[in-house]
């Protein structure tokens, strides 16, 4: 943490004023449930927006608001319902524990075999991931990597526009993640128009970080290999032993009992009195904004 202080020239206690004037603003706020927001998740918020009051203040709101525009993926995250469960057994995820030199965390999404899935199932459990770290990490930034190498056409055709955009604003606007990279290996032609949509619902200077690699053993040549699975070229952990890390602290009594207490916590629209910044991807009045094709 006094690392990432240190680069944005702040002292502990500049932080900690920071934090207790957002605390007395959420306090103010007659729409937003009446709970206890906790420090690490506002510090890590003020890092990923690099200590712009303002901009945190809109991710709050957004965070908790967004529920009403994206239920499907945020509510019924018990950890240990049969779906989340096998999910979680089968090993879609691993957040690597030990960060770059640039301070940045890698996760790498993988299908070990081609397998059926529910999109939706999945693409919630990787949002429980971020939801998961903005308690317990801080950094300069998010590497993303995407192994698409047991892909199949019948996956690919659940990420609808609506899911997509839906998933891409919930990573831009709500999680505090700062993109810094996006690779994706053995990306098939099938593929192709979900990346177009992507990009499109991203700014600019995000989607050119956007990186194509032809196998696995390609990310060794980004990133050093003390710090990636033994499947990708690297020294550490293998990615299964990673993932199953990450499971039993999902599944633990403390997160299980967090995530299933989230589904109360929820916005009360009617007594809004803030405006909540719009955007490209949704209306003012919060509705799903249709996007035109090409």
């Amino acid at each position: 943490m006094d690392v990432v202080l240190k680069k944005y020239n702040v002292t502990h206690k500049q932080l900690q004023e920071i934090v207790d004037l957002i605390h007395d603003w959420y306090e103010k706020q007659p729409h937003l449930p009446k709970i206890k927001l906790d420090d690490r998740v506002i510090v890590r918020l003020l890092v990923s927006t690099k200590f712009r009051i303002e901009k945190v203040k809109d991710k709050i709101d957004a965070l908790i608001s967004t529920k009403h525009k994206t239920p499907e993926f945020l509510f019924n995250r018990d950890p240990l319902s049969p779906i989340i469960d096998e999910y979680l057994r089968y090993g879609f995820f691993a957040v690597l524990p030990k960060k770059t030199p640039d301070n940045h965390r890698i996760s790498i999404f993988r299908i070990k075999s081609p397998r059926e899935f529910v999109v939706i199932e999945v693409i919630k459990i990787a949002l429980m991931t971020l939801e998961y770290r903005r308690y317990n990490d801080v950094c300069l930034g998010d590497q993303y990597v995407y192994d698409l190498s047991n892909v199949r056409f019948s996956n690919s055709v659940q990420m609808t526009p609506p899911i997509v955009t839906k998933m891409v604003y919930y990573v831009l606007y709500c999680s505090g993640s700062k993109i810094k990279g996006i690779h994706l290996i053995n990306m098939p032609a099938f593929a192709i128009p979900i990346l177009g949509l992507i990009k499109k619902l991203l700014k600019p200077k995000i989607a050119a970080r956007i990186h194509i690699h032809s196998k696995p053993e390609d990310i060794a040549n980004v990133f050093p290999k003390s710090i990636l699975p033994k499947e990708y070229g690297g020294d550490e952990l293998s990615f299964e032993e990673i993932a199953e890390e990450w499971r039993k602290t999902v599944q633990s009594d403390v997160w299980r009992q967090y995530f299933i207490d989230q589904d109360k916590v929820i916005s009360d629209e009617s007594k809004r009195t803030r405006v909540l910044s719009c955007n490209e991807v949704f209306g003012c009045d919060g509705s799903f904004r249709k996007l035109e094709f090409d």
